[in-house]
Parts: structure tokens; sequence; C-alpha cells
């Protein structure tokens, strides 16, 4: 143990001291602070007139946000919410540039969004009558069409349904916005740390072929075992490492500038998750796709150093990888091809989304369904560890020649 612990404590010395490291690490956190104070910098222009400055006009949304806080979307709030939008002129092209907008209706507009998603049309438009029950059938027709839009099968949809009947509704309105930012984050964040753990962790094994002393490693007592292990639990500390600052980084930056009121909201009021059957709050979700993206990190960790010590060089592993996050980012499969499309949504690359993690898909085991979030971290562990045993037999038959 003495033994492994030294080396371990040197190879990841040997990790953290390359400038490479805290470079890449550095520009993920800065772009991660930057794009957050950038959304709320600069001016709204309306036909090339500067009319209000985004800061402001986020004051002025979270604080009408506020003021619905504890407010139940129910006939009352329904129909307080369309009373003040029929106040705005049919006849106005854009309606939130009228003044009506300003005065009557903007204090509504999140219940108004809420309104809008759930029955895919503009209520001020086509003149909604407030009506709750109507509302919340609107919701479930919609769910019914997304679950046949994926495919799912009955034992899912039944599953499903039955989530759904543990919602409490309706629904009571918090202001959330520090959370659904968290959670609209992920896409981009997940991105960036796979990109990240790429970038850190793609020579730690190639570095001792290039630099040729390979053949001493490998031949010493403890080189074809414990510096093996050593070297890969220094890698996925750094990973994980990694991981905790990026999502540390987006959480701090947005509970900071929007606040951390609203852990309990229905994760049903944000609007990417809106139809989504599973009664949790939005902190509930966004520690579960952070708990994910943790084990993620893990997982690209381990797969890169594998795929480094396969390939013996740093500069393929990362073009590979680099390759790989770009397809799972920019690529689906049709969800006509229900299982090639439940794969590729599963691997890490696809994975690190709320669209991956919240997905309606579900895994069947032993006669019982788990969620996404529940099964695929599973999974990666499973996977990595897999993967952690081949890598050691790679290394073990490796033969120096050739010099």
């Amino acid at each position: 143990m003495n033994i492994f612990l030294t080396l371990y404590h040197y190879e990841l010395k040997k990790i953290l001291g390359r400038k490479l490291v805290w470079i890449a690490l550095f520009l993920c956190i800065g772009c991660i602070i930057f794009a957050e104070i950038g959304n709320l910098s600069g001016n709204y222009y309306v036909e090339g007139e500067a009319v209000d400055t985004h800061y402001h006009m986020f004051q002025v949304d979270s604080a009408y946000q506020r003021a619905l806080s504890g407010r139940v979307v129910g006939q009352e709030l329904l129909e307080e919410t369309m009373s003040a939008y029929s106040k705005i002129p049919k006849t106005a092209e854009r309606y939130t540039e009228t003044e009506e907008y300003q005065k009557y209706a903007r204090p509504y507009s999140d219940i108004f969004q809420i309104i809008w998603r759930w029955i895919e049309r503009n209520p001020w438009y086509e003149g909604w009558q407030a009506e709750e029950q109507s509302l919340y059938e609107a919701r479930a027709d919609r769910q019914e069409e997304a679950w046949t839009d994926l495919f799912l099968s009955d034992t899912e949809k039944a599953f499903w349904q039955e989530q759904e009947e543990k919602i409490n509704k309706p629904f009571t309105y918090y202001y959330h916005e520090g959370y659904s930012t968290i959670l609209k984050d992920l896409d981009t964040v997940g991105i960036l740390m796979l990109l990240l753990t790429a970038v850190c962790l793609s020579g730690v094994f190639p570095e001792e072929h290039m630099r040729r002393t390979d053949q001493m490693i490998l031949s010493s007592a403890k080189g074809r075992t414990v510096a093996y292990w050593a070297k890969l639990s220094a890698g996925i500390s750094v990973s994980f490492l990694c991981a905790v600052l990026t999502g540390l980084a987006v959480v701090t930056v947005a509970l900071v500038i929007y606040g951390a009121e609203g852990f309990q909201t229905a994760v049903q009021l944000y609007s990417y998750m809106n139809i989504y059957a599973y009664p949790l709050s939005i902190g509930q979700a966004c520690v579960i796709a952070y708990g994910v993206f943790l084990v993620a990190a893990v997982l690209m960790g381990v797969l890169v150093m594998v795929g480094s010590e396969l390939m013996h060089n740093s500069i393929a592993t990362l073009a590979l990888f680099t390759g790989a996050i770009i397809a799972g980012a920019m690529f689906d499969i049709p969800a006509q091809y229900r299982a090639a499309a439940q794969i590729w949504q599963s691997l890490p690359m696809s994975f690190l989304s709320r669209r991956g993690i919240f997905s309606e898909w579900l895994i069947v085991a032993g006669g019982q369904c788990f969620t996404a979030w529940q099964a695929v971290p599973l999974l990666y562990v499973i996977g990595g560890a897999v993967a952690a045993a081949a890598g050691a037999k790679i290394y073990r038959r490796y033969q120096v020649s050739g010099r």
C-alpha cells in the first residue's frame, strides 16, 4: 500500500504539474463565468434603438416572478393571467412592446409561458379561456403524444402514468431561475468537461512511451501492476476534480446571480421538462444531473487513459475522443430505431444533457423499470471497471521493441 500511495502521489503530481491541465481548466471555468455574465450585459434593441438593458430587464422580470412565488397554478391565477393579457390590443404586431403588456401582462409572463407550452399555441392570440381542468388535460395530451413519438412500450407508458399520478396537482409556482439556469447549462458544461478530461488525460500513458522510459518502468518490480493502477487512480482523481470544479462554477455563478430560492419547485414548471412525468423538484433534478455528471467524468477518464495506452499516442487519443464528443453533441439516431437510439443516447457524449439524463426511455430489468438517471450511472460504473481491467491486461502485455 505504501508503494501504491507513493506512486499515486508521484503520478498525480506529474499530471497536475502540466501547464496544459491548468490552462484548460481555467479556460473552461472562465467560459462558464463569462457566459452567465454575458447574458446580463448589453442593451435590448427594438428596430435598432436601445430601449432597455438586459440586466434591468432581468431585475424587473425576477421581481415579478418572486411576487408570484407560493401561488397555485389554478383557476384563480389562470384567470388573472388571461385577464391581464386581454388588455393588449389584438392589432399589436409585437405584443411584448406594447404599453399594456408592460403595465398589465408582464407580471404574469411566466404563468403565460406555462400555459403556452401546455396548450401548444399562443393563449393571447387564440383567445384561450382560462380553465384549470382543460389546461392540465392539455398537458396530459402532450405527454401521450410525446410517448408515442418516442415509441415507448406499453410497460413504459404504464410506468410513466403511475409516476404522473404521484405528482401533486395543481402545481405551486415558485421563483426558480437559479436552478433552471443550472439545468440549462448542463448541456454546455457536459461537453466542456468531456473535452477537458480528454485534454488532461490523453498523455498520461503515452508519455512514458514517448520519453522511452517504458522499458525501465515495465521491468521494475511493480511496473506491470501497481504502476498501472497508480496511474489510473491519479487520472481518475484529476477527472473527478475537474468535474467538481466545473460543476461548482456553474452552480455558484447561477445561484449567486439568480438566487437560490425555489429548490422545491416542481420540475414540471421548468420549460424544458414541462411534461416530464416523475415527481421531482427542480432542485432534486439539479442534484441528480450533476451527480450523473461526476460519474460520467470518472468513466470518461478511464476510457481516455485506456484508449491512450492502446494507441500509445496522445494526439491520436485526443483526436479520437474529441471527434466522438462532437459527434455525440451533433448527431442523433431517429427514435424509430429504438434500440440503437437508446444506446447512442446513453453514451457519455450524448447522455450529459437534459434530454439524455431525463429521457423517457426506460431500462427494464427483472420486471422492474428504471429511469435513465437511475440505470445508466450504474452501467457507467460497471463499464468503467471492465475498461480498467482490460487496460491492465493491455499494459501488462505491452512489450518494448524496435528501439
